[in-house]
This record gives structure tokens, sequence and C-alpha cells, in this order.
């Protein structure tokens, strides 16, 4: 019975931990740092768990999955909404404190239950069982399996038919079956009251008044989960405005604003008969785009072409061919060639969009434009004074495309337009305004033109960007991201001194990071530092796959479970082989691993086979972390007995996890890049082994 407890602990880990993640990431504008922000949060929250549940009787099992039932819902509530609480409007950038004190404070409770569920189950089992290596062994085992079937469930059930907030109900009543069974009937109420909360819409509704009550001044017109993400559209006057991941993405209709679609188009050298549409669709841009002949959309949620088909007539809908995918997937593959493209993602506030602005996606984009074809797309900037952060920001951006394309053409303003081609672009600002007044348009005129085309700003800004020289937007340095980010940051509020510190901290940094291995040798130090080999292993294994394929958030789950299914197989293993009580072979067998990872990296090929290795190697990586886990144990049960000791190196283990998320998250990956944190890890690894 005990067992199965274990079992459904494992099983709601995996869901909780993936929901809070989507929450975070949700809140945060899909950005994938926040990833290694809730693991660590949620590392070192089990690991505080596991340590106070060594000194807690047995008999208290009941007690974490009661307090769980009850705190969870309460919680995501609680960080769903505190962004409006505190001041923040629809479409403003949570800043890092409040994520911080969401991933960590209000989350804590949550976290430190799982550690107290795995600490006393085991220590439970181990005293009915008579103790031994099994007494250890055998609920790392079903709580690994447990894991696996919660993120097989949460992939491919949970994200895509079930709302994120009926899920928590779900697992809120799930959580009280052993609490119902340990202490009896007087909590099947509650457990019903949970029931009835998930199979009804009154959890929907719950949801939706609290946003009504928090966007003050507007009117809440849909809230739509998708496995991509959470759209929220909301109405003030005659305006309506659509808000993905708590991000701005559409404002409609801004007939006026619409019409400046046209301009880029009016510098083009050759004709607009074939047009592609990357990204989320804006009714007004598609209905002006719809003058020219031929309009292709792509896009990857189906949402966006139901928004589409809500806001155009049928005849215009015939007109456009919709195709439901990844944009760069669509880019690499496509055998058509276009007169212009419309790169429509905005900033590259996550890595999933950061890769629509990297040099590889220039070059990929290239090849679908014919030779006079033209690219153009915003990005945010300023009317006239650039920052540091905005200037060094466009002249990436700016630079990343001019790499591949020879000519240019800026439109400075609050968004800077750019739009560039093979073949030199035609500004001739009276053929421009004879051409508008012969199609007829509304809002666009003589005046507005020279408005935006004003050339005095447009040198002056052509030849900022020129000097001002910075590097090139990678997929595995993403810079942009990181400096959009922050730009976005000190739009709404200060960004803290010692992030901007880190920013620029020097690459030989690194280098401190090698002697770790060298200095802390003990046998829970070690434990430690797998956890982090593990955890980096899982990161970069995420990382990689969003920056190939993007939007693999509903992996996530699948992933997380294979990983600790290999945990299992791992202590499965070990429990059936004679103990060699050196752990260090599992640092060679990560550096292995590092190093495919870093092939995968620089490969960068969307095969099937790869979508296939990355979430192996994690397992793989688990089956290292099972393997470690008892022979740590039984080197600390000389001192101690083994269900002592088990928490312990659990708990050493989930430390180290968490501190190598939050660098992951802050100065690796960020600062450094893909490829010097992977080859960091595997210099590491290999000090590890020799040292």
């Amino acid at each position: 019975m005990y067992l199965t407890f274990l079992f459904l602990s494992g099983f709601l880990s995996v869901l909780t931990q993936n929901i809070l993640i989507r929450e975070i990431y949700m809140i945060f504008f899909g950005n994938e740092l926040t990833y290694g922000l809730v693991v660590a949060g949620w590392l070192l929250g089990v690991a505080l768990g596991s340590f106070i549940g060594r000194k807690l009787s047995h008999n208290l099992l009941y007690l974490p999955f009661l307090t769980l039932s009850i705190l969870l819902p309460v919680s995501v509530f609680l960080i769903r909404l505190l962004p409006a609480i505190i001041g923040y409007g629809p479409g403003e950038i949570t800043g890092p404190i409040p994520l911080l004190l969401e991933a960590f404070i209000l989350l804590l409770p949550v976290y430190i239950n799982f550690g107290l569920i795995f600490s006393i189950g085991l220590k439970k089992f181990s005293h009915i069982i008579g103790g031994g290596v099994r007494g250890i062994t055998r609920p790392y085992i079903l709580e690994a399996i447990g894991d696996l079937m919660g993120g097989i469930f949460f992939s491919y059930l949970f994200v895509t038919f079930i709302s994120p907030i009926r899920n928590l109900f779900l697992i809120s009543a799930l959580a009280l079956l052993p609490v119902v069974i340990l202490k009896g009937k007087r909590f099947i109420p509650l457990m019903l009251i949970f029931i009835v909360l998930f199979l009804s819409p009154i959890s929907d509704k719950l949801m939706k008044f609290g946003y009504n009550n928090l966007y003050s001044g507007f009117e809440l017109v849909r809230l739509k989960e998708t496995k991509y993400g959470r759209y929220i559209e909301i109405k003030r006057e005659d305006e309506n405005s659509l808000l993905f991941n708590g991000a701005l993405s559409v404002t409609y209709p801004t007939y006026a604003l619409s019409e400046i679609v046209h301009i880029p188009l009016l510098l083009s050298p050759g004709k607009e008969d074939n047009i592609l549409y990357l990204g989320f669709p804006d009714p007004g841009e598609i209905k002006e785009l719809l003058r020219y002949n031929s309009l292709t959309i792509v896009a990857l949620d189906p949402f966006a072409m139901k928004f589409l088909k809500e806001n155009l007539d049928e005849e215009s809908l015939e007109r456009v061919h919709l195709v439901h995918s990844d944009p760069r997937m669509f880019v690499i593959n496509t055998k058509n060639k276009y007169d212009a493209v419309f790169l429509e993602i905005g900033d590259p506030l996550s890595l999933s969009t950061n890769r629509f602005y990297s040099l590889e996606f220039a070059s990929e984009l290239k090849k679908v434009l014919v030779d006079s074809g033209i690219l153009t797309f915003s990005i945010s900037s300023g009317e006239d004074y650039l920052s540091k952060t905005v200037l060094d920001y466009n002249s990436l951006v700016f630079w990343t495309f001019r790499e591949e394309f020879k000519h240019y053409f800026l439109i400075p303003g609050y968004n800077l337009h750019l739009v560039f081609s093979q073949s030199p672009l035609q500004f001739d600002i009276g053929s421009i305004i004879d051409e508008i007044n012969t199609m007829n348009f509304e809002y666009l005129d003589s005046y507005t033109i020279q408005s935006y085309l004003r050339e005095d700003r447009i040198e002056r800004l052509r030849e900022q960007l020129e000097t001002n020289f910075i590097g090139f937007n990678r997929d595995s340095w993403p810079r942009a991201f990181i400096l959009s980010l922050i730009l976005w940051i000190e739009k709404h509020g200060n960004l803290p001194r010692i992030f901007k510190n880190i920013l620029n901290l020097p690459s030989y940094i690194l280098l401190f990071f090698l002697l770790i291995p060298l200095v802390f040798r003990k046998t829970g130090f070690r434990v430690g530092l797998i956890g982090a080999m593990a955890m980096g292993c899982g990161y970069l294994c995420i990382i990689t796959l969003q920056i190939i394929y993007g939007n693999v958030y509903h992996l996530v789950g699948l992933i997380t479970g294979l990983f600790m299914f290999g945990v299992g197989l791992g202590t499965y293993i070990s429990e059936k082989i004679s103990f060699n009580k050196d752990i260090k072979l599992g640092f060679l067998i990560f550096g292995l691993i590092y190093f495919i990872i870093l092939l995968i990296t620089i490969i960068k090929t969307p095969i099937l086979p790869v979508l296939i290795l990355i979430p192996m190697l994690n397992c793989i990586a688990g089956i290292v972390v099972g393997w470690v886990y008892p022979i740590a144990t039984i080197i600390l049960g000389g001192e101690r007995k083994a269900e002592i000791a088990a928490p312990a190196i659990y708990a050493y283990d989930m430390v180290g996890g968490g501190v190598s998320a939050l660098f992951l998250s802050f100065i690796f990956f960020p600062i450094f890049g893909i490829i010097p944190t992977i080859l960091l890890f595997i210099g590491m690894c290999i000090l590890a082994y020799v040292g």
C-alpha cells in the first residue's frame, strides 16, 4: 500500500511540476528561462522537505498529501493573479522580482510537501520490511515509474484535452486518496468537492471572474487555453487586444496602422504577386494584404486560424492559403518562392521566437525569396533617442539580417520597421506618393508617408546602426532574446543592478567552475555534482529541442517522465548487481551524453531521429542518477542507517540539480550561449572522473 502511495506521489509530482512550469511560463510571456527557475525552486524545496521528513514520524504520511491538495490550487490562483494585484496592467511584462517571488516563495510549500512525502514514505516502507537495500531502492523505483506515467499523461492527455485549472482540482482529488485510506471517511466530502470542481465549468468561470475584476476598465471577451499557451482577449470601447502568454499579440481594428503594411511593398523592386505571412495573423493587416494576388499564412497554433476566420468574411477567406505549421519548419521545407515575406513574430522574448531572428534563419529565408523579393518585420525601438540597450538590440538584429541581404531600408519609430532584399530597394518619395494616390487608401496619404519616411531620421538611424556592430544573433547564442528581455523589463520598471552586472561577466569566469570537481570530493558533494550534471542534461535537451523545433512545452512532461523512468531503471540495476563503491563512472557517461548534445546542437537538423534521440539521452542521464543513488546511500550507511542516509542522498541530489538550474537559467546559457555551456559541463565531467 505504501509503495502505491509513492507511485501516486511520483505521478502527481510530474503533473504538478509541469503545470507549475506552464503557469510561470505563460505569465512570463513564454520565456523558457522560467523552466530552469521553477525546476530550481522545485528541487531545492523537495530537498528541504526531504531533510525535514527525516525527523518526522512515519505515521504522518497522510499530512503532506492533505496539505498538497489544498495548497496547490490556491497557489496557482495566486500566481496567475499576482502580476495584476501588484500593479502590472494587461500586456505589461512581469519583472524578475515578481517572477522570483512566485517561483520560490509562493510555491515553496508545494515543493516541500513532495519532499516530505518521499522521505516519510521511504521511512515507513523501510520500517515495514526491516530496512536493507530494498528498503531504499523500491520506493525510488515506484516513484520513478509514477513519474513516467505522469509525464505520458501530461504530454498526451492533460495538456491537450483538460484545462490547467481543472487539472489542478483533479490532482487535489487524487492527492486525497491516501488521506481517505489512512485517516478515514471524514475527508471524502473534501475529495468530492474537488471532483465536482474538476468535472464542472465552475473552475473556468472562477478564473474569468478573477480576470474581469483585475482588468478593471476592460471587458474580458475570451480566455482560451491551448497546448501552446494562454490567450486573453480584452476590449475597451471599440478596440480589442489579444494577449498571448501575457504579452500583447494583436490589437484590432486599427485601420490606420493596418494600411502601413503597404509601405515595404512600395519599396520593392519587383512585383508582389506571392506573399508569405509568418506568425499570428493581424486581421487588419491580412485584409490589406489581400489587395495583392496570393497570400499564404503560416501559424503553429490552430487557434490562430480560428481567430482569423472569426474576423474575415467568406470571400476573403477563400483567397487565403492557411497553413498549420511551425513557420520556421515551413520555410525550411517549402519548395515555393515568394515575392515578399512578412515576419510577424514580435520581439524575441523567448527562445521559440529568437529562432526567427537568428543568422541561421536569415539564411533560410533568403532561399524562399525570389531575387527581387523583400523581407520585412518590426522590432521595438525608440522614436528619436535610442538608449544603449535599444541601440544594441536594434544593431544586433540589423547586422544579423544585413549579413545575408545586401540591401536594406529602415523606417524609424517606436517600432523599427526593417526591409531587406537581395536587389536594390526603390526609395523615391514622389513615386511612392503617386502610387498611394492610385490605391484608394482611407488613412494612408502623402502626409503620413512623408512623416514615416523622413530622410533625416532614416539617415541618422542608419549611421547609428552601421557604426554599432556588436556581432550576430545565433540559434545557439540567443543574444537578441536577452537584449529584448532587458529592453522590455526596462520599459516597465527598473532592471536590478545585480542582473546588469551578471550580463557583463567575462567569459573566463567559466574556468572557475572547473575547479568544483577538484575541490569538493566527499560523497555528498559528488552526489550533488551528479545531480547538477543531470539537471544540465535535462535543461540542455529541452533547450536544444526548443531551438530546433520551437514550442515543445507539451513534450516537457514526457522528457521529465523519461528521465525519472531512467532513475527507476538505474536504481533497479544497482540493486541487482554488486556494489562498486566508486561513482565516478557516472561522470564519464555524462561526458559522453554532453558530447552527443554538442554534436546535435552544431548540426541542428530537424529530423525525426533527433526528436527521439534527445529524450532518450535524458533517460540515460536518469539511469546514471538512479544507479548512483543506492551506491552513495550504502557508502554513507557505514555511519548511518540506510533509511536515514537515503533522504540525505536524495536531498544532495536535489540541491545539486537546483543550483545547476539557477546557474543555467541566469548565467551559463543566456550570457555565454549553449555551446560554451556544454563544453564547460564536458570539462567538469572529465575532471570529476580523473580527479
